[in-house]
């Protein structure tokens, strides 16, 4: 029996979207449906993996807007993830 799933490249789809955004739209849809989602439990690091897997697994590109992707804070960000200072 063959294989019927296919590697799919979903950076050649032509489609992309915000990970980040995507957990604010999940967030925002289970709001609707009467939850109380905490984005205290677990990392924002977990979120964003969990939501790029689901967008590549649906053939579409995790991509963040280039805005959003640009250090802005002279590398505070990283120094503080990297090195706890």
């Amino acid at each position: 029996m063959s294989d019927q799933r296919q590697n799919h490249d979903p950076y050649s789809s032509g489609q992309g979207y915000d990970p980040y955004k995507l957990v604010d739209d999940v967030i925002e849809v289970l709001v609707q449906h009467g939850l109380s989602p905490d984005r205290s439990h677990g990392s924002t690091s977990e979120r964003i993996t969990g939501a790029s897997m689901l967008l590549r697994n649906l053939g579409v590109a995790p991509l963040r807007a280039p805005e959003d992707a640009v250090d802005l804070d002279g590398g505070l960000h990283y120094d503080s993830r990297m090195h706890g200072d």
